[in-house]
């Protein structure tokens, strides 16, 4: 009979993606069977789902690897519950307060493929960092259900392009429910309409990631493929995106109670969260805009990845206008200050609307 503590003890390690940067851990699904592992393109719930269990169980005895197994089940269930090195102490108010850490794209592991490049490997590795050092911090992205794309060369030299389907099962993604087990769902409003979407959550060591997914009922066929494909469609898909992370994620956090302290920015993909905070405190508060920017502003983090010009997202104003009509109601903007917050000159009426402005 297959060791049932031995199948429990690599699921709750294959249940958190801390193993994605422990090498001596991944290596033991590669040696219990160097063939599967590869084959299930190193994903550690689909290897257990395919392994025969009694294979499993000789395969640990040939290898000498049900200690090691063992022994990283613990290193995991101490690395969670300890409060890292002294760095955690210094960040102490973060503990009620964490960063909101938010990102088109995270490049935690390959079998998670919501990312395309350095930008989302950036991110990975700064949750990966963050949970080393205790910092305690939320990511907020997006989940692409058909991530982004491989490719071939065809025989002519063209590059052509190929989707998967992440399974949901083989994935180490919870959806956020309510008490009655019904999944929670947050609305971003559009001029055209409301855009719905579930939160999936997701343990990056001692780090969180809440990922947003518009392919829900209720949604119209374009909103639901929101969410399908990184960095996929026209502008007017990639301004809905940009919505749904900015504006959706801070209603995420805060259907889940989570009041973060500093609201941390990766490129400018995300600039309508901090608008949305400021939205939050006019209506709570009776702030007038520019008090509550002065608040957000000193809570809000910025970097850049990609520096050139072919990084920034740029819209034009009518197509601003046809998606963005409720949240510069709610900021009491007209169309000209609200445009003006996008601009390098905030008086040149010709200028296109630059998501890092």
């Amino acid at each position: 009979m297959a060791d049932s503590n031995l199948l429990e003890s690599l699921r709750e390690i294959a249940s958190n993606l801390w193993w994605a940067w422990q090498p001596d851990v991944w290596q033991i699904f590669r040696e219990l069977d160097p063939d599967l592992w590869p084959a299930t393109n190193h994903n550690p719930i689909a290897f257990l789902d395919r392994i025969d269990p009694e294979m499993l169980e000789q395969a640990a005895r040939a290898r000498a690897l049900r200690s090691r197994v063992l022994s990283a089940r613990r290193r995991l269930d101490e690395y969670v519950s300890a409060k890292g090195p002294r760095v955690n102490m210094e960040a102490g108010p973060l503990h009620a307060s964490p960063v909101a850490y938010f990102c088109a794209e995270f490049g935690i592991h390959e079998s998670l493929p919501i990312y395309s490049g350095g930008l989302g490997v950036l991110a990975g590795d700064h949750m990966k960092a963050a949970s080393d050092l205790g910092v305690p911090i939320v990511g907020v992205g997006l989940f692409y259900v058909l991530g982004y794309f491989q490719q071939s060369i065809d025989k002519e030299g063209w590059q052509q392009e190929h989707y998967g389907k992440t399974e949901i099962d083989h994935v180490p993604l919870s959806k956020v429910t309510d008490s009655n087990g019904i999944p929670l769902q947050i609305e971003v409003e559009a001029t055209d309409g409301v855009i719905r979407a579930h939160i999936w959550r997701t343990e990056v060591g001692r780090s969180t990631m809440l990922l947003l997914d518009a392919d829900v009922e209720g949604n119209t066929p374009e909103d639901r493929a929101l969410t399908h494909i990184l960095y996929h469609g026209d502008r007017h898909t990639r301004l809905r995106q940009e919505l749904l992370l900015g504006v959706g994620g801070v209603r995420a956090l805060k259907a889940l109670d989570i009041k973060p302290g500093v609201y941390h920015l990766n490129e400018g993909h995300s600039a309508f969260a901090p608008l949305e905070v400021a939205a939050g405190l006019m209506a709570d508060e009776g702030l007038d805009f520019y008090a509550a920017r002065e608040r957000v502003a000193q809570q809000t983090v910025f970097t850049t990845h990609t520096p050139v010009p072919a990084g920034h997202d740029r819209f034009n104003l009518q197509m601003l206008d046809e998606t963005m009509t409720p949240l510069r109601e709610r900021l009491g903007l007209d169309h000209y200050h609200f445009h003006a917050l996008g601009r390098v000159n905030p008086n040149n009426p010709n200028e296109t609307f630059c998501m890092t402005v």
